[in-house]
């Protein structure tokens, strides 16, 4: 990459890979830069409105959207929408809560933001934006609190796993609530989840 990054965000959109924000133990950024596998090559795209450090993004309708973050002593709430079209970062509406290491994850059409953490807590919060009516809607609460830990749809399921917590929590869209489905061997945080086409649950 162009710039050491930590702690930033990871999309991938049209076959390419996005780098946003981070930090490099000295400033928060909000430049990004995408990666092109057919060349090879890292190349700058416009930087964001905002610095952001342990926010998470996802694409949803073709467009990457990124919210979130930390300065390493308060969290925020804001988001931006990246459109590769017009290679312009745009605010959209704010979460209800201050969050940094949470996950974004897009399920049935909207983008669900769980978890993570503010200046004085981890969170039970997960919430879901509609990117048509540019509004967020709070969900029910996770069981357990997490920072740092991952989230998959898998079978038009919503796993969320880890995050100093050797639990798996699934949520059920029909009932609207949250459900430990199982424990893992142990602890998990700041660790990755790759999801494989052979993947069966």
């Amino acid at each position: 990459m162009h710039k050491q990054r930590r702690n930033l965000s990871l999309a991938v959109l049209r076959g390419e890979v996005y780098a946003i924000g981070g930090c490099d133990g000295r400033l928060d950024h909000k430049t990004a830069e995408r990666y092109e596998c057919k060349t090879n090559q890292w190349s700058w795209i416009a930087p964001m409105n905002s610095q952001r450090c342990n926010a998470s993004a996802a694409v949803l309708n073709d467009k990457i959207y990124i919210a979130g973050a930390s300065n390493g002593y308060d969290s925020f709430n804001s988001v931006e929408v990246y459109d590769p079209d017009t290679n312009r970062w745009t605010y959209v509406a704010p979460m209800h809560s201050e969050r940094a290491g949470h996950s974004c994850i897009v399920f049935r059409g909207s983008l669900y933001v769980l978890g993570g953490h503010n200046r004085t807590s981890c969170q039970l919060s997960t919430e879901k934006y509609d990117p048509a009516e540019d509004t967020w809607t709070e969900i029910r609460d996770m069981n357990v609190p997490g920072t740092n830990f991952n989230a998959e749809v898998i079978d038009d399921t919503l796993f969320f796993i880890g995050g100093c917590y050797d639990g798996v929590e699934i949520y059920n869209d029909e009932k609207k609530k949250w459900f430990v489905s199982w424990f893992v061997s142990s602890g998990l945080y700041n660790h990755k989840l790759l999801l494989s086409k052979s993947t069966r649950m």
